[in-house]
């Protein structure tokens, strides 16, 4: 099994950074990996490790100003940006791998964007991937109100229009992304995690879940969206929500009792796992 890394060039110029992991025989799909907030794409090694055995190519990069992609760490000018990257990436895999079944991984943040870029209008200039996408699939896909003081958030909303650079703290209490202590040590202790974001990037995060949410209705691709039933960060109200305004038949909904906000870092992976495996097959 081979792993590959490199960067790509964004629209606007950046220079993204990205991981790709191949299997060692002829692939039969390939899943493109969006991360959550803070993250970074190298987060995602039992996901990897789960289907670069069973024969799929996986990729993934770092949103701008995470991981080791260039930009400002935690800001972003709108999500434009962050919707611009995730079609620069899906050109460039295409060109690496166009032939393959394409299936977008969200997670949190990620699933958020992904679900933003699908049913958002793209440049008359820029061809259209929709048709060259299989599947979706959403984990913890931050579509609902994080669970976070409402003070903080008002006062978000306010620095954005008078000081939109002014950091904050994401607010993230780390004990809740998993109930496997280890995941949860290994997240504290990685030193491309970022706990700060800027009052715009917040601004633009809640934004993008109203949007998200008020465009479910044209969203059309068959889609599987999971989320842990006990997440504190993103609550599951969100998913559901989602899911029951989707207007097509080829959707799947999972909640997993128990489970934290990293379903694939969290003790009910493998089940997680098998459960995309047999929605990728179908």
């Amino acid at each position: 099994m081979a792993m590959q890394s490199g960067t790509f060039r964004a629209r606007d110029g950046l220079q993204l950074f990205w991981q790709g992991w191949l299997p060692d025989t002829s692939p039969q799909g390939t899943i493109l990996i969006a991360h959550g907030a803070g993250e970074h794409c190298g987060r995602y090694r039992h996901l990897v490790e789960y289907f670069q055995t069973r024969g799929y190519c996986l990729y993934g990069f770092d949103f701008r100003g995470h991981g080791r992609s260039e930009g400002v760490r935690g800001d972003v000018l709108g999500w434009e940006q962050y919707r611009n990257d995730v079609h620069s990436f899906i050109s460039w895999v295409l060109s690496r791998e166009p032939t393959e079944p394409l299936f977008l991984f969200g997670h949190s943040m990620g699933g958020q964007i992904v679900l933003d870029y699908l049913t958002m209008e793209r440049h008359e200039d820029e061809p259209v991937h929709h048709a060259s996408i299989a599947s979706v699939i959403t984990s913890g896909a931050a579509i609902a109100q994080p669970r976070v003081n409402p003070l903080l958030v008002l006062i978000g909303k306010l620095l954005s229009r008078l000081l939109p650079t002014f950091s904050l703290s994401n607010g993230l209490n780390t004990d809740l992304i998993s109930r496997d202590n280890q995941e949860v040590k290994a997240y504290r202790e990685d030193p491309l995690v970022a706990s700060k974001v800027t009052a715009r990037w917040a601004a633009g995060f809640f934004q993008a879940i109203k949007r998200v949410q008020s465009n479910a209705h044209r969203q059309r691709l068959p889609i599987f969206m999971y989320h842990g039933g006990a997440d504190q960060i993103i609550p599951a109200i969100g998913s559901r929500q989602y899911f029951s305004k989707l207007g097509m038949a080829d959707k799947k909904l999972t909640i997993y009792d128990g489970g934290y906000h990293e379903p694939h870092n969290d003790l009910q992976k493998q089940e997680v796992f098998s459960d995309i495996e047999r929605w990728l097959t179908r």
